[in-house]
């Protein structure tokens, strides 16, 4: 997927944390794939978060030896690609710090953290069941469970599972420290494709 292409912006929505942080959160489709896309934006923090199709991961796991029963696990349990990123321009601006493990999902009416990069990789220790030339693939092209993003653009991305069935409806709350200062605010309405 070409993440340099402009997406159709349908609409901005502005999200309201709990007293935390208010947030600027667009959401886009992409005209030529109809895949969505969620950027949001609070003072230097900016976050994208971007539909994969089920058959997208599947395919790109598959073809890094992973068998197609683990392929379809991952495919199948809403991942979408991450791009996260510190937007400020001053040399002494704000760090940006996150931890995957302090962000929470809302579905069916139950809060739970998402699925971390570490969870997956224990359980295929147990299963015996990823070549380690694999999982050195997983790890590579996973959204970095933990990370600082220095001043002036510092960025990463890669793909977060966030442990849903394909077609769901769920809300994150996303939580970040902006130099040392916890923020937080909540995405609403993500939605996991469908496995089509």
């Amino acid at each position: 997927m070409d993440f340099s292409r402009p997406f159709l912006v349908l609409f901005t929505l502005t999200v309201l944390s709990a007293g935390v942080s208010t947030a600027a959160v667009e959401t886009a489709t992409d005209p030529e794939t109809g895949l969505q896309s969620w950027h949001l934006r609070d003072h230097d923090f900016s976050l994208q978060l971007i539909q994969r199709l089920p058959d997208q991961t599947r395919a790109f796991f598959l073809a890094r030896g992973f068998n197609q029963p683990i392929a379809d696990q991952i495919a199948t349990s809403c991942v979408l690609q991450a791009i996260g990123k510190n937007t400020s321009h001053a040399p002494d601006g704000s760090t940006i710090e996150y931890n995957l493990a302090d962000w929470r999902v809302r579905f069916d009416g139950k809060t739970q953290g998402i699925k971390l990069k570490s969870q997956w990789l224990q359980q295929w220790a147990r299963e015996q069941a990823a070549s380690p030339s694999s999982k050195i693939a997983f790890r590579w092209a996973t959204f970095p469970s933990q990370q600082t993003f220095e001043p002036d653009g510092d960025f990463n991305w890669g793909m977060i599972s966030f442990g849903l069935p394909p077609g769901s409806v769920f809300d994150l709350k996303v939580q970040w420290r902006q130099n040392q200062q916890p923020r937080k605010t909540w995405i609403r309405n993500l939605q996991c494709p469908s496995d089509r």
